[in-house]
């Protein structure tokens, strides 16, 4: 991979394949129309940037910063984000439904918390380890995702398809069972109390454990 180093990629260039980004501030600026394939970006700097009419393939974000990042009519296929701040995005407005952020992108140990996902496809989508703090998942499909061990204190779940969805050691979520659908989805003890409270009902002599039919 040829690797770039501290400098802005070359903003003449449209295409950039296979390289590495290293370090590259490009905060505040707008990137558009450029295509990244098989592209891997350490600790650059992308808040409150604007990635405009951008596609990312095959990429990977490590201990990146995207805050407030704005993404209008971006595609991602393949992105995995490790290790980044991503608080306050709002992503509908990529480019959905067009290419659906569902299985195409993982996020793993970041913090996505204030983030807008209101009504995307993110069914199989990888969201582990991380911070989902004040989130919006509101009429999101989030069936056979993977959201292990993600803290998600104050997070919208309304109208959330959350069937065959992993939970375990994902703690702090408030999901009403009787406005999501969470069929054969998998919690864990003692977090799954949480299911309860939007019953009014109090819980006597709580076992050791906590499981659904």
């Amino acid at each position: 991979m040829d690797s770039i180093s501290k400098t802005l990629f070359d903003l003449n260039k449209t295409d950039h394949f296979d390289q590495v980004f290293e370090n590259l501030d490009c905060s505040s600026k707008t990137i558009q129309n450029k295509l990244f394939e098989k592209c891997e970006f350490k600790r650059c700097n992308f808040d409150k940037a604007s990635l405009l009419n951008c596609r990312f393939v095959d990429c990977e974000f490590a201990h990146c910063a995207l805050n407030t990042t704005i993404i209008t009519n971006s595609a991602f296929s393949d992105v995995v984000f490790d290790n980044s701040k991503m608080m306050g995005i709002n992503w509908p407005p990529a480019k959905w439904p067009q290419i659906r952020l569902s299985g195409l992108i993982s996020f793993y140990s970041c913090n996505i918390s204030h983030s807008n996902f209101f009504g995307m496809n993110l069914s199989e989508v990888n969201i582990q380890d991380c911070k989902a703090i004040d989130a919006d998942f509101r009429e999101a499909d989030l069936s056979r995702s993977n959201l292990t061990n993600t803290d998600f204190h104050q997070s919208l779940f309304i109208r959330t398809k959350l069937t065959e969805a992993d939970f375990s050691g994902a703690i702090n979520y408030s999901i009403d069972m009787t406005l999501n659908d969470v069929k054969k989805a998998t919690f864990t003890f003692p977090d799954c109390i949480n299911l309860l409270q939007h019953f009014e009902i109090q819980i006597n002599g709580l076992p050791g454990a906590c499981s659904q039919d």
